[in-house]
């Protein structure tokens, strides 16, 4: 969706905000790996695997359960006018990043902590473009009367379910990094701690706004009429639970090692 035009060019406040998204999120993995004096990984080599990783992963899962949108090659390459699957984006992410650790020799465990609050931040930034965008939309409401789409007639409003999910996400993200200083402050850490609750916490706020949402929601639904956001939801939190108790059953004794091999 095109937003405007400056200076005889349009401008996608999607692609924009996405880009400070990137940006954000970055910044604030440099940042807690310098309080926490932890060794920084390259970060041009993270940031690419993680970005373009991301990006096709989301853009994969919206073509697996959105194909009626596609009539041509020039469709499939139009991510400036929306239609990404954070699902699909983390899971292309944590395979992306398993692998970038495992050739550079890095804990991922680690590695995937010091992100987890980096994602927070980017995914809260990213859902302010599906709200610029009117993708991701909530079902009508008399209780919030702030947002509508520009086709919905008048007197009609609807969830900000964007908006709802941009704040959880900030909260989160302020949640995790406080996490992160308690965990990474002590010589035996429980190190994959911030992920899963990142993981397991996002997982239980996605399941609960589902039923708020009035966009299409994907190609199949169950008996219990759940949304496959929602199937993904419970895996995601059964795997993030696991995480968790291993973290804390098996924390890592740092001393004597480098940060790398933690």
């Amino acid at each position: 969706m095109i937003n405007g035009i400056l200076f005889d060019f349009p401008y996608y406040t999607y692609g924009i905000l996405f880009v400070v998204a990137y940006l954000a999120g970055l910044w604030l993995f440099r940042h807690n790996n310098n309080r926490l004096g932890l060794a920084m990984p390259d970060l041009i080599d993270l940031s690419l695997t993680a970005c373009i990783s991301s990006i096709v992963g989301a853009r994969i899962a919206y073509i697996v359960l959105f194909p009626q949108y596609f009539s041509s090659f020039r469709d499939y390459l139009a991510i400036h006018e929306g239609g990404l699957v954070f699902y699909g984006g983390l899971l292309a992410f944590i395979i992306s990043m398993a692998l970038f650790c495992r050739v550079k020799e890095l804990s991922f465990r680690q590695v995937f902590d010091l992100l987890a609050p980096s994602a927070a931040l980017g995914h809260a930034i990213g859902r302010l473009g599906c709200l610029t965008n009117h993708c991701c939309y909530g079902a009508p409401t008399t209780c919030c009367q702030i947002y509508r789409l520009p086709d919905d007639p008048p007197g009609l409003f609807r969830h900000p379910t964007q908006l709802y999910e941009s704040i959880f996400l900030v909260l989160l993200m302020l949640v995790l990094n406080r996490l992160l200083t308690k965990v990474y402050s002590r010589p035996i850490r429980q190190i994959g701690l911030a992920t899963g609750t990142y993981l397991a916490l996002y997982a239980i706020f996605r399941f609960a706004i589902e039923f708020i949402r009035a966009d299409n929601r994907g190609g199949f639904y169950t008996a219990l009429a759940l949304s496959p956001s929602q199937i993904i939801a419970l895996i995601l939190l059964l795997c993030s639970t696991a995480l968790i108790a291993y973290a804390i059953r098996y924390p890592v004794d740092t001393r004597g090692t480098t940060d790398e091999q933690s």
